[in-house]
């Protein structure tokens, strides 16, 4: 089965899907509600990392983490998430960074929930203090709450502190954290104009499905971005570690904040035609000057093709 896949990486173990609702119970010969049919697509990815203690050399190790990018669509309505992270079994001196980001669309209307480990460090010595930091028992996560329609978007961003360190794999459990209270925080509102996209996976999705280099909108955490391709160049056979995915395109991306005018590169390799036609295969990210990070696919499950009951 051909794979469109309208979704992201870049940023980018175990995603979650939302859950299915168990079967209705007959009720009184009530009508029952209308059934949905979804495909729900998952790809699993490894992640190498790059660490610069100094200026002048960079050390490299492999498999220090995971990303798993989840997709479930029906008609009308669509979920993109991204799961990704560190393994503090794997990764240098146990680091445990991760983060977590889900959009839901339904019509008009989309939400969205992200979480993560928050850290502000700049330079390998403030990772190293922060990671004492957290051992002491402090664990502090950023979480994202927000709903876009057509025209509006409004945000609430709290930061919370978890009782254990916990992993990506206990995504469940922090989500619950998440959401049990109304912890208050800093909220948003903005007014959109017309075609902007209610988050960077869906953004990344219609820049895959379109090659055009005009630039598109998209909303997070109340601010606007800009999504634009750079460079793009064709590759007639993508090969990774003996596999062969088809043919490919290479491309870089910028995302220029239009609040303050950050400008975040990142490249991404993704698949044109059959079941990798529009799959990220590779990305490369840097989200600080002393740290690079690459995703690699390793596996893809096949479409499935489950029911969900409409208005869940």
């Amino acid at each position: 089965m051909t794979r469109t896949w309208r979704l992201t990486a870049a940023t980018v173990a175990i995603a979650v899907v939302s859950p299915l609702l168990p079967d209705v119970q007959a009720n009184g010969g009530a009508t029952p509600p209308a059934v949905t049919e979804f495909v729900v697509e998952r790809l699993h990815y490894s992640i190498a990392a790059r660490i610069r203690p100094l200026l002048v050399f960079w050390l490299s190790r492999s498999g220090v983490g995971d990303a798993v990018v989840t997709r479930r669509t029906a008609p009308g309505e669509a979920s993109y998430s991204l799961l990704i992270g560190s393994d503090p079994e794997r990764a240098p001196r146990r680091i445990n960074r991760w983060g977590y980001i889900q959009e839901e669309i339904s019509g008009a209307e989309a939400h969205l929930i992200g979480l993560m480990t928050e850290s502000q460090e700049e330079t390998v010595e403030q990772a190293q203090e922060n990671l004492k930091t957290q051992a002491a028992g402090r664990h502090p996560f950023k979480v994202i709450r927000a709903t876009v329609s057509s025209d509006r978007a409004s945000s609430l961003v709290t930061t919370m502190t978890a009782p254990e360190d916990y992993t990506f794999r206990e995504l469940e459990t922090v989500l619950r954290l998440a959401v049990r209270d109304d912890m208050g925080g800093r909220s948003r509102v903005l007014q959109l104009q017309p075609g902007t996209r209610p988050g960077l996976l869906t953004a990344l999705a219609d820049a895959m499905h379109d090659s055009s280099r005009s630039p598109i909108r998209y909303v997070y955490d109340g601010r606007l971005y800009e999504l634009r391709q750079t460079r793009l160049a064709h590759i007639p056979d993508m090969r990774i570690g003996g596999e062969s995915y088809g043919p490919a395109v290479a491309a870089d991306f910028m995302i220029s904040s239009t609040h303050d005018g950050t400008r975040t590169p990142f490249s991404m390799t993704y698949g044109t035609e059959g079941r990798f036609a529009e799959v990220p295969l590779k990305v490369s990210y840097q989200p600080r000057w002393w740290m690079q990070v690459e995703l690699t696919i390793e596996d893809a499950t096949d479409s499935s093709l489950l029911s969900d009951r409409a208005g869940r």
